[in-house]
């Protein structure tokens, strides 16, 4: 349970930090010499992908070792592991409602993940990525139980088919808000396929790492591109869709294992804290914004984002102590998660 992928460790803590600078020039108030930073919001679909990616390979793996897929157990780790640390910020968010404003219902639908189709959020607003996680939880295990009778190639064929359906709806306008899961599940979709090409196609996944780097470093420029557009609106590049950001963090996470001396030697100082800490920093980041626009506002932004890191990451430390790490040491413990 201790054995930690370092490269992956570093997508993850550059997918958190990504987000947090990205909000937090959103709180700051959005100038124009600071645009480029709130494309950091992508980091959401970089977390996508990477969700896609392990779950895929967990379950690919155990449909290859024993030929089926213990959904019940599936469900039960998943649910252990983000439902706690969730609760918790969202019943101190609501309780926090209810003492400062009037007239406030209670809000049921962020009881059972289904807020993201009731927009706009009034509060709580970043749990809308965490309601697309986990409506992905309840599809893919059953999904990929169903799909385990079928020849590769067709189950490959119905993974391309359901990777491309969000743009699909996104094209034909068959959404009310971007946030609904139905056009937000590529990045989920792009690494449960990666993982299926891994498990499926030795041969074909062989290629994709033997060329991993230069992917890698299209993609990185091609990202990079973007970030640097945001200076020049003038230009009418718009930025890339979630399909396509889907595509180009899915070659990162090829790099990531592409070699044996990067999935486990790769050290970026930090970046293994802040990666098993980055879930409570998802969720608490946003509160750690508010208290520092409440009460240091009109600083340089370098001040606001360094004073919002660190309240965020001392908030994480209590929530990851004490909410997140015990409900994830239960789990193992506990008899169900083991069948």
């Amino acid at each position: 349970m201790n054995y930690r992928i370092m490269s992956m460790d570093v997508l993850r803590a550059a997918a958190i930090l990504l987000v947090i600078v990205g909000h937090s020039v959103l709180s700051y108030g959005s100038p124009s010499n600071l645009a480029p930073l709130q494309f950091g919001g992508t980091g959401v679909d970089l977390f996508f992908v990477l969700s896609g990616w392990l779950l895929g390979g967990q379950l690919f793996k155990e449909l290859q070792r024993t030929k089926t897929i213990n959904i019940k157990k599936f469900w039960t780790r998943r649910w252990m592991r983000t439902l706690p640390a969730y609760y918790a910020v969202l019943f101190v968010s609501i309780a926090q409602r209810y003492l400062t404003k009037d007239n406030v219902s209670f809000p049921w639908e962020y009881l059972v993940f289904i807020q993201n189709y009731h927009n706009p959020l009034e509060f709580f607003s970043i749990s809308w990525s965490l309601s697309v996680e986990e409506q992905f939880y309840l599809a893919i295990a059953p999904l990929l139980c169903l799909l385990a009778s079928f020849k590769a190639v067709n189950r490959t064929i119905i993974l391309v088919v359901l990777l491309l359906l969000p743009e699909t709806f996104r094209i034909l306008g068959w959404y009310e808000h971007t946030s609904e899961t139905h056009v937000r599940w590529d990045g989920c979709i792009m690494g449960v396929l990666l993982a299926n090409i891994r498990y499926s196609y030795d041969k074909a996944w062989e290629w994709l790492l033997g060329n991993a780097h230069y992917f890698a470093a299209i993609t990185l420029f091609i990202y990079l591109f973007y970030f640097y557009n945001r200076w020049h609106p003038e230009l009418g590049i718009v930025d890339p869709s979630k399909l396509i950001l889907a595509l180009m963090f899915g070659s990162w996470v090829i790099f990531a294992n592409s070699n044996n001396k990067w999935l486990t030697n790769l050290y970026v100082p930090g970046a293994n804290y802040i990666a098993t800490r980055s879930y409570a920093m998802y969720l608490l980041h946003p509160e750690a914004l508010a208290l520092v626009k409440r009460l240091i506002n009109g600083v340089p932004f370098v001040v606001y984002l360094l004073t919002a890191f660190i309240i965020t990451m001392l908030l994480s430390e209590i929530l990851y102590k004490f909410i997140e790490k015990p409900g994830m040491d239960l789990r193992d413990k506990l008899q169900i998660s083991q069948k």
